[in-house]
Parts: structure tokens; sequence; C-alpha cells
């Protein structure tokens, strides 16, 4: 009767309000397909700090999600139509993937990264000096651990649901005891990429600092090292057609081929945002 239902509990009847009914607005339905969309639009760049940085915190999908779902907000496209490959990768520009090793307490150098029209990446570090610029190297660890950068420049393509590692290299800034060659105290850094651009792609340049010690084999091996461990994006940009065009004419090929699901279990299947 009205809003009122009888019911048994306990061998007793009662009775209780009908569950009311929530209507949704146009704005809360958007809002909420576009978290769904963000959420699975982030997972790959999850996969990629995964698989470039080695771990990640287990809030990072949150903080992600967050510079997603405005970026995906900002397209003039309908909802239900957007194309993530239009967003504007610029939020996430300085974000780490480590909250736990901040780049202001971890390394105190400042690296300058410039993309060219063509779409080459320069990355550059003056005067670097290790043992004053990385507090983790003043500590007394014996025997005396090496560290390294590790940069990538890694692409998304959303319109054909794939990932692409375009270059990746490591560079040394103090070498562990016992290797040959010591580096000079004071010196500086630069690397250089210009690899072929996905057209319409998203480009990300990972930068993240590690350390390692050498076994009884004189091999390498990463020191895991959490609170001193800082990885983030130094610069994000689109592939526009004007970039594209330069790109290919100046570009060598990327050194790996672009990963799908069927290649890499975890990948994110981005035809089910379509639908």
């Amino acid at each position: 009767m009205g809003n009122v239902v009888y019911r048994e509990l306990n061998n007793k009847s009662i009775m209780q309000s009908m569950p009311a009914q929530v209507k949704q607005t146009i704005d809360t339905q958007i809002a909420a397909q576009e978290f769904g969309i963000s959420s699975n639009a982030t997972k790959i760049i999850r996969q990629i700090g995964g698989l470039v940085f080695g771990y990640t915190d287990p809030y990072v999908s949150v903080r992600l999600n967050a510079i997603m779902q405005k970026c995906i907000s900002q397209i003039p496209e309908d909802p239900g139509h957007k194309n993530l490959n239009h967003i504007d990768p610029g939020p996430f520009i300085g974000f780490q993937f480590n909250p736990d090793a901040p780049f202001e307490k971890t390394f105190r150098a400042l690296p300058h990264c410039l993309v060219q029209p063509d779409g080459s990446v320069e990355i550059t570090i003056d005067a670097i000096t290790p043992k004053k610029d990385i507090p983790f190297l003043q500590r007394d660890i014996n025997p005396h651990p090496g560290a390294f950068l590790r940069v990538a420049l890694v692409s998304i393509d959303y319109a054909q649901d794939e990932y692409q590692i375009l270059a990746h290299e490591e560079i040394v800034l103090a070498k562990a005891k016992m290797e040959d060659a010591p580096l000079p105290g004071t010196f500086d850094v630069q690397w250089k990429c210009l690899k072929k651009l996905p057209k319409e792609a998203l480009a990300f340049v990972h930068f993240s600092l590690h350390y390692y010690q050498l076994d009884w084999l004189e091999q390498r091996k990463l020191i895991g090292e959490r609170t001193v461990s800082p990885a983030g994006f130094l610069h994000a940009f689109t592939v526009d057609e004007e970039m594209y065009k330069r790109n290919q004419s100046a570009a060598i090929d990327p050194e790996h081929r672009p990963l799908k699901e069927a290649e890499w279990s975890l990948f994110v299947k981005i035809a089910i945002l379509r639908h």
C-alpha cells in the first residue's frame, strides 16, 4: 500500500518502506561514463610505468584517473564519441609514479626536456655532480653502489589499441665499486631521440633513477630501494598532422614493435570503451 510493503522477518510481519528509485541526471551519467573510460584508458599508462620503472604505488590509478578525467572532459566531441587520441596530454607532464621518492628530494639536478617540431626529443642535464646531487650516493654503503637514469620514449595509440616503446636507454651517472673507468666528478648529460611516431598518437617521455651493485660475477643487480627511486614523465605531447609529416621524413624506425593485449596479458582493451 503506497510506499509501504509487508514482509516476514524472524516469523514476524513487519512494514518497510519501498526502496526509492534514484534518477541520474544527464550530467551524472556522463560523469560516470567518462570515469569508466578514464579508468580503462589509464590502465595502459600504469602498464608502461610498471614495465619501464619496475613498480608503482598502490594508489597510482586514483591519481592517473583524476588527470585523465580532466583531459577527457576537455575533448570537444560529444560524450560516447570521444577519441582518446584527441586529449591534450599536457597535464601528465611532471606526473610521478612513486610518491615515496619525489624527485625534489632524491635528485637535485634539473633535467630539461625539449621536443622539436619533427618529434625529436632531447634531454639535457647541465653540470651534474652525482655525489652531491643524488643523496642516496652519500650514504655509507659497502660496496659503494652505482646509479643510472632510465629514459624512454613511449607512444600510446588508443585508436589502434596499442602502445609502443619507441626508444629506451640507461645513462650511467655513477659507477659501482670495482667497475673500470670511473666517471668524472661533474659532467653534462645529453640524450637525443628521433624515432618514427604513430600518427595522432600520444607520446610520453619517461625518466627514472635507479641504483645497482655488482655481484660476484660482476653483473649489475638492481637495488630495490623504493624510498629513493623516483620516476615520472618529463614530457607528453600529441603527434599532430604537421609533426607526423616532418617526423616521417626525418626519423628512423622505433626499436620495438607495437604491443597488443595478445602479447601483453594486462594490456587494456580499448575496444570495449566504444560500446
